[in-house]
């Protein structure tokens, strides 16, 4: 299998079997202020929800609101349950994608935040033509407290979070995507600490 960590845009990616159809998994900052119940404008969310739709699964950051993200993009794709606000995950059933019935959400921590908002993570166990794999998304801080070293060390902490939840849900050996935007910019791109954490521990970047 191919672990993710990120993906930019609409990535195909292929667990496990040469048999199986890619798996096309999307990784977007759609902005807070385009689905945030009832704000940005229509136009906008439409022409988001085109592109969101495209996707088998999709982590998505600053969704502010799933179901307004669900609305828009109609029967296309199903929101994971209790994904809702910041990390919503969404998946295709068309495309041979079920939910495995685990989701969730979770604080990284007072250290791992920043100056605009609290960062969380959110998570689904979802299956491709009946292959279990897990789906986390994630938004790590950015500028001030977060800015340049201590970045990197808010970063690290991000990742050791997810890590350690991946553990917690007897995940750890199983097929993982991680779409995060990582912020890595802070301080050193992909030589940022949470970056390094997880390609030390079994994953690759996509694309």
């Amino acid at each position: 299998f191919i672990q993710s960590l990120r993906a930019s845009g609409v990535q195909r990616l292929a667990l496990q079997s040469a048999r199986s159809r890619p798996l096309r998994v999307l990784c977007w900052n759609v902005l807070y202020k385009n689905f945030d119940c009832c704000g940005g404008s229509s136009s906008a969310r439409a022409g988001l929800a085109k592109v969101i739709a495209q996707a088998d699964v999709a982590g998505l950051q600053e969704c502010m609101d799933e179901d307004e993200v669900q609305a828009a993009v109609g029967d296309s794709l199903t929101k994971a349950p209790h994904t809702d606000k910041f990390n919503c995950i969404f998946y295709k059933e068309s495309a041979g994608v079920t939910f495995g019935g685990v989701s969730g959400r979770q604080y990284l921590g007072d250290d791992a935040r920043d100056d605009y908002t609290k960062r969380y993570f959110s998570w689904a166990k979802l299956a491709h033509e009946g292959r279990e794999f897990w789906l986390f998304s994630s938004h790590w801080c950015l500028d001030g407290s977060c800015s340049g070293s201590e970045g990197s060390r808010r970063h690290k902490r991000s990742a050791q979070r997810i890590l350690a939840k991946r553990e917690e849900l007897g995940a750890s050996a199983m097929p993982t995507i991680i779409t995060v935007d990582a912020n890595s910019h802070m301080d050193g791109y992909d030589d940022d600490a949470g970056v390094r954490w997880l390609l030390s521990h079994g994953f690759e970047i996509a694309g």
